[in-house]
């Protein structure tokens, strides 16, 4: 299987009929992961992959039953998430250079937090992208900085999991200039942006950019 760019669709909030249908069209390859079925079969359309442990969506038999197009894979091991087992099951079979994940954002914390964690530990090379109906959130690695175009206006705040180093952002109402952003020191919470054109990047660490669709 070649898939330069992959949706990962989780059971967590939905995303819209509109969201999922214009990223099926945008990426290579789509894959539900466990409940994210359910988005798939709300809007009358099919992923290719099916993937996760049936904790949340146990109606596993009956998609592969059913749905012979769809490839149905069901790992049960309580030691890693659905996120985690589709992740694994990707890397086996491909290198996408992107990764676009809907259904990752609101609903529990926890999952949400986890799921950046997750996301933090993907190959800094590739393009991670969470998108919702509030916010959209970009990760940002030394491999792969953040050029954001067309969100004048828009709140933008830089989340670092881990210690950054070197973290310079241009276009932004408070630019930086390789500044170190920790959990312990400097944070980028509601920034704006002042231009059509946003550009940040870092020489160390992981940040995730999250930017409100509503301003």
């Amino acid at each position: 299987m070649v898939c330069k760019k992959a949706l990962l669709v989780l059971a967590g909030s939905p995303p819209s009929v509109e969201i999922l249908r214009w990223w099926v069209e945008e990426t290579d390859c789509s894959i539900a992961v466990d409940g994210g079925w359910r988005c798939f079969a709300e809007a009358g359309l099919l992923p290719e992959v099916l993937i996760g442990d049936a904790d949340s969506f146990p109606s596993f038999e009956k998609v592969a039953a059913k749905e012979t197009k769809v490839s149905v894979h069901r790992i049960i091991d309580q030691e890693t998430t659905d996120f985690e087992k589709a992740l694994d099951w990707l890397d086996s079979r491909t290198s996408p250079e992107e990764i676009v994940i809907l259904g990752g954002l609101g609903g529990r914390s926890d999952h949400l937090c986890t799921n950046l964690m997750i996301a933090s530990r993907i190959d800094p090379q590739r393009l991670v992208v969470f998108d919702g109906h509030e916010e959209w959130i970009r990760r940002i690695t030394p491999e792969c900085p953040l050029s954001l175009r067309g969100r004048k206006g828009a709140t933008l705040s830089l989340l670092p999991l881990v210690p950054c180093k070197g973290v310079t952002a241009k276009g932004l109402r408070w630019n930086l200039s390789g500044e170190s952003l920790s959990a312990t020191g400097k944070l980028g919470q509601s920034n704006l942006c002042d231009s059509d054109e946003v550009v940040v990047s870092c020489r160390e660490g992981v940040l995730f950019a999250v930017v409100l669709k509503r301003t």
